[in-house]
């Protein structure tokens, strides 16, 4: 091993050792070397890859996630830009509907007038037709009465 000296100090021994460099060092250092290669081989080198493998799946997941969140906002848009066209259109066709039965509201209303118009005309005309009817019976039941009236009055008949 290696060199010892030894000394006494007021009845005790002390002795130093130092280390000695021998085949034991160098067998160590190639047992060290191997345990260093077997673990670099069978524990080191796949906790890394794992390690990168699962950096590499998290960028992965990662970026599959941006898209996914990009392709909502573009499908979010999309479907806000479809409802905002279908109430543009909804509110068109019901102007559109609102216009038309204006219109046929305004037909109906014109047709009516001229009817009503057509009716009163007509009662009119029936209503001069009998006030002329009225007229000539009155005006012949007036002659009759005022010949009557001369008859009686004169005491003979008036021809």
């Amino acid at each position: 091993m290696g060199l010892r000296s030894g000394r006494h100090t007021r009845g005790r021994v002390v002795r130093k050792v130092m280390i000695a460099l021998d085949y034991t060092v160098l067998v160590q250092i190639v047992s060290f070397l191997v345990l260093w290669f077997l673990l670099s081989r069978l524990l080191f080198k796949p906790f890394v890859a794992l390690l990168e493998e699962r950096e590499r799946r998290t960028e992965g997941v990662k970026a599959e996630a941006a898209g996914l969140t990009d392709e909502g906002e573009r499908l979010r848009a999309e479907y806000e830009r479809a409802i905002a066209r279908a109430k543009d259109e909804g509110a068109a066709v019901k102007e559109a509907i609102v216009q038309e039965a204006r219109q046929g509201r305004e037909q109906l209303l014109s047709e009516a007038r001229e009817k009503a118009a057509e009716m009163l005309s007509a009662i009119r005309q029936e209503i001069q037709k009998e006030l002329s009817r009225g007229r000539e019976l009155a005006a012949q039941e007036a002659e009759a009465i005022a010949r009557q009236m001369a008859e009686k009055i004169l005491g003979r008949r008036i021809a």
